[in-house]
């Protein structure tokens, strides 16, 4: 709760006096406006007390401010990628974009931060450890895990749609580096490393993916090696979907929404990569929000077994 306030004031106090901030013409001033009564109310939840009116309007303010923050990161991901592949970020003009990087790349921490803070508040109002999640005595310590256990059936389904929207995408990449005219823009043809760079980046997200809900994403499987058996730590799969998923997610459903109403079309290599990304991001979010419930620690003392002595 208090890293949300720090890093909303900071992240207030630096764009205050700007016009510009993300990428956005007079949004300065707004986004500034925002942050600090984001800062309030991160503050409330330490200070204020349980009443519930002013509870309800701690929640919704927590959450306004997190999912504005996480929508104005959206490309943030994008820019992490120019980066890797170019070393640096530029904007549509070609100029230097490493300002509005940092935004978007504070926006995010905020973003997270944020949903952190929502979350335990709404704990705490609900009488349960803000940190776990459950009722128990008061000062307990001992912490324990769930045992490894896959995700409810529904959950399941949805990551593997989300794996299986890559496919398109894929075929047409293939097809455009094969010589089909007509699928890659402007003529383009892409070489056959480029489609196998695209194949090893679909499987690692597909790991990523499947990870979330299969239960060797809570413990590490045998062929990890010296690894196999130990607890892998939420943050390990946690910190890169909480990354990517948003700017995914937005990204490829904007996007797709912006083929309906454009020449760009849907039936197009364009309109599958938006499909393939926003599908894959919002499988993402679902099957992250799934992994944080069934690996949530507890402060309570274990349940005993059934038939146990």
């Amino acid at each position: 709760m208090s890293s949300a306030l720090y890093g909303c004031a900071v992240l207030a106090a630096a764009i205050t006096g700007h016009h510009a901030f993300i990428g956005l013409a007079y949004a300065g001033w707004p986004a500034a406006v925002v942050l600090l009564a984001g800062a309030v109310a991160a503050a409330l939840t330490i200070t204020a007390p349980r009443q519930r009116n002013l509870g309800r309007a701690v929640s919704v303010a927590a959450w306004t401010v997190a999912g504005l923050a996480l929508a104005g990161s959206c490309w943030v991901l994008l820019s992490m990628i120019e980066l890797v592949l170019t070393g640096t970020v530029r904007d549509r003009d070609g100029h230097s974009d490493w300002l509005v990087f940092g935004e978007r790349l504070g926006l995010a921490v905020v973003g997270a931060l944020f949903v952190a803070t929502a979350l335990a508040w709404q704990r705490r109002r609900a009488g349960v450890c803000p940190r776990c999640g459950r009722a128990h005595p008061p000062h307990s310590s001992a912490r324990w895990y769930p045992e490894p256990h896959a995700a409810s059936p529904r959950v399941r389904r949805i990551a593997l749609a989300g794996c299986g929207v890559f496919l398109p995408y894929l075929v047409l990449h293939g097809l455009g580096a094969a010589g089909v005219a007509g699928i890659e823009p402007g003529g383009f043809r892409p070489t056959w490393q480029a489609v196998a760079g695209g194949v090893a980046g679909v499987g690692l997200a597909i790991f990523l993916l499947l990870g979330l809900v299969r239960p060797w994403g809570m413990v590490f499987p045998r062929w990890t090696l010296w690894l196999a058996g130990r607890r892998v730590p939420r943050f390990l799969p946690l910190t890169p979907v909480w990354l990517i998923a948003p700017t995914l997610a937005l990204y490829g459903t904007g996007s797709l929404i912006y083929a309906f109403f454009t020449e760009y079309g849907v039936l197009s290599l364009g309109g599958a990569a938006s499909i393939a990304f926003g599908g894959y991001g919002w499988a993402l979010v679902v099957a992250a929000v799934s992994y944080q419930i069934r690996t949530r620690p507890s402060c309570a003392p274990r349940p005993v077994a059934q038939g146990a002595d």
